[in-house]
């Protein structure tokens, strides 16, 4: 005899990450998520095998200390609740700084957010004394070079600009600048924007091919005292580069 499969349903969420939650590395925030799904109450479906865990899938990590409007994470549940109901019970059950604010089903059969997601734009305050025009400029020369090498711990990887900033703009914001990137991902790899910042404050400085970069997770500025660096959008594109959001 034939077991039937489970009737099985993903909820796609987006939530926020701001406040002091924006300091949460990837995995605590994901902890923090599957404990407030467990507090929601909902059915959610676990893996097989010898140590069964939550079904339950996020988008690409982000920095430490970035904030954001658009993460998302997929959840399976075992059985339908409404999308308004889940989504009432989990905002009761989180922290407000990782509030969800949207939620909907998805086909289990539909693309993961890791295939689907390929572009993200973010939202960076530089508190400096620079003007909005030096800042663009040395943004355009870093970009020119196609490439930015940096160290990892001890081992020496490369950002590769070409692949993964797309377009850019610079204007002037109360007590310095405010930068717009539309960047892209694939397997290939993401764009640091901590990497690109320290890249434009080197420039800035012309100490860019003199001291060597290292990732601390956070930018290493000398031209600026406050740094606030957002993302607020992350969607897919289709054959013909229209946009996909996630729901």
């Amino acid at each position: 005899m034939t077991v039937a499969e489970p009737m099985l349903f993903c909820l796609r969420v987006r939530y926020v990450k701001q406040g002091r939650l924006r300091h949460l590395g990837h995995l605590e925030v994901a902890r923090t998520v599957e404990r407030s799904v467990r507090r929601a109450g909902l059915p959610y479906a676990v893996t097989q095998g010898f140590s069964p865990h939550m079904r339950i899938a996020f988008s690409s990590a982000l920095p430490v200390a970035t904030s954001s409007v658009c993460e998302w994470y997929d959840l399976v549940l075992k059985s339908y609740v409404p999308a308004a109901e889940a989504l009432e019970k989990l905002t009761a059950a989180t922290p407000k700084d990782l509030a969800p604010v949207q939620a909907g089903y998805i086909d289990m059969r539909a693309p993961t957010l890791g295939l689907l997601i390929t572009r993200q734009d973010y939202r960076i305050h530089l508190a400096t004394s620079y003007a909005a025009e030096e800042v663009d400029r040395a943004l355009g020369a870093v970009a020119t070079l196609g490439k930015v090498n940096y160290l990892r711990g001890k081992k020496e990887k490369v950002l590769d600009l070409n692949a993964t900033l797309d377009t850019w703009s610079v204007e002037p914001a109360d007590g310095g600048v405010a930068i717009t990137l539309k960047t892209r991902s694939s397997n290939e790899g993401s764009l640091r924007p901590e990497i690109l910042l320290t890249a434009i404050d080197r420039m800035l400085t012309g100490t860019l091919e003199t001291e060597p970069i290292t990732s601390t997770g956070t930018p290493e500025l000398t031209c600026s005292s406050r740094i606030e660096v957002e993302r607020e959008d992350q969607y897919g594109e289709d054959d013909e580069g229209g946009r996909i959001d996630p729901l």
